[in-house]
């Protein structure tokens, strides 16, 4: 069951949102191209989840961007 939705995970999903529709991306597909669930890479885009390092460096790796800049988007 998703944890409650920190403030923190809600931008880290809405920054890898945003950069994956940059790409014109669906999340189905990239889900498929990064080897996650689908329904559990929605509910990192939603912030349901405190996201492991293992599988952010995956998220930034197949967005073709350096987790830096994920973080910063996020402003974390």
């Amino acid at each position: 069951m998703p944890t409650k939705k920190s403030r923190p995970n809600q931008a880290l999903g809405a920054a890898i949102r945003s950069i994956r529709r940059e790409q014109r991306l669906t999340q189905e597909g990239f889900a498929l191209k990064a080897g996650i669930d689908r329904s559990y890479y929605g509910a990192i885009e939603r912030g349901e989840f405190n996201v492991t390092v293992d599988t952010l460096v995956k998220i930034a790796r197949t967005l073709d961007v350096e987790l830096s800049d994920i973080l910063t988007r996020a402003g974390l």
